[in-house]
């Protein structure tokens, strides 16, 4: 597999999982009536929306990048 379908492999199914988070996530909680630091920030609705989106794609990310290292090809497997 090419590095640049690996790299896809990983951010695309990633981004589909931020996407659901994000609705699930938000559809419960309303990020201006709890605290989660953005008051120190002066961040707005839209700002902590857009902040949470990028973490939960980042940790998406992780996850979907650990499972394809461990899916690659071990030295000491035997090719088939």
């Amino acid at each position: 597999m090419s590095a640049m379908r690996r790299v896809a492999g990983i951010l695309w199914p990633s981004f589909l999982v931020a996407c659901g988070m994000e609705v699930l996530v938000f559809a419960l909680v309303d990020p201006i009536h709890s605290y989660c630091g953005a008051d120190a920030l002066h961040m707005s609705r839209q700002g902590i929306y857009t902040v949470s989106f990028f973490v939960f794609w980042l940790m998406a990310a992780a996850s979907s990048a650990c499972t394809t290292l461990l899916a690659l090809p071990s030295d000491k497997e035997p090719a088939r």
